[in-house]
């Protein structure tokens, strides 16, 4: 491990003698050292491994966006997370009533994060880099990466892919697929290579491919229809859809095709399929 901290401003970068940032990571929460926290764990391991790693906490999205600015672009791309909890759970009681305090903020002040953080922050970033990868993680986009149900709404929302513009998810503990991805960027490897690391769920446009079935005893929903170019993200050609088996074969079998979100919206069966489904494949490998 390396023994210079986490830089978190334009000061400590240039003491470090820095002049370029391999990856910057932007949380809810406030930065906390320390292996409770995801941010501190996935930067400290990136950094063992060589990477400069700079975080931003609690960038203010209320202002000119001067905390989204003031280090600059990274090499090789931004890192986002809402926090150790769900910005809406963090921001709300069950009865929808607004919290008073922050546990992840100093002083316990609330109203240091925006709503839906992850979105928030993305798409700020997209705004104004929009030609750096970002790459989601965390409890709200691990939770949020399919299509779900948002209580404080009341209703179906898609894929936070979708609502955020973020070009990859990484979600559970994510060690292992973030070194992996940060590789895979910095040595420009395909999609279709990418799709090989687990716990990583990106879109790319066009069908599914041959050969694709679902899991014996099972129907075949309506093929995943194309979803275009999403916001912040490149043209791209292949099929959407994710693996979790981490078995590293290029062969299509084992894909499992879930109910798109359209189909979700008018069918509730159809939503409790894909719950099903994810429930009882989630894990399988292990």
């Amino acid at each position: 491990m390396q023994d210079y901290m986490i830089p978190t401003s334009v000061k400590e970068v240039q003491a470090l003698g820095w002049d370029s940032i391999d990856i910057i990571l932007f949380s809810g929460d406030a930065f906390i050292d320390h292996p409770s926290f995801g941010t501190a764990v996935i930067a400290r391991w990136l950094q063992k491994w060589g990477y400069r790693v700079a975080v931003v906490p609690q960038p203010n999205w209320r202002d000119d966006l001067r905390d989204f600015r003031k280090l600059g672009a990274p090499r090789l791309y931004f890192g986002v997370n809402a926090g150790a909890m769900d910005s809406m759970v963090n921001h709300y009681t069950a009865s929808k009533r607004l919290r008073h305090d922050d546990a992840y903020t100093p002083d316990g002040k609330a109203g240091a994060r925006p709503d839906y953080a992850v979105t928030v922050y993305t798409q700020i970033l997209k705004k104004l880099y929009p030609e750096v990868p970002v790459v989601i993680g965390g409890i709200e986009a691990s939770l949020r990466r399919l299509t779900h149900y948002d209580y404080w709404k009341d209703c179906l929302l898609p894929s936070i892919l979708v609502s955020s513009g973020a070009d990859y998810l990484c979600y559970g503990m994510g060690e292992r697929p973030m070194l992996e991805l940060t590789k895979g960027i910095e040595k420009g490897w395909s999609r279709h290579r990418m799709m090989q690391i687990p716990q990583l769920a990106f879109f790319v446009k066009g069908k599914l491919p041959e050969g694709v079935r679902m899991p014996e005893g099972e129907v075949v929903p309506e093929p995943v229809a194309t979803l275009g170019r999403v916001r912040g993200r490149g043209p791209s050609s292949g099929w959407e859809g994710s693996r979790s088996d981490g078995s590293g074969t290029t062969s299509p079998s084992g894909i499992l095709v879930l109910n798109s979100y359209e189909t979700c919206l008018k069918d509730k069966r159809a939503f409790a399929q894909n719950f099903h489904w994810i429930e009882t494949h989630a894990n399988m490998a292990h």
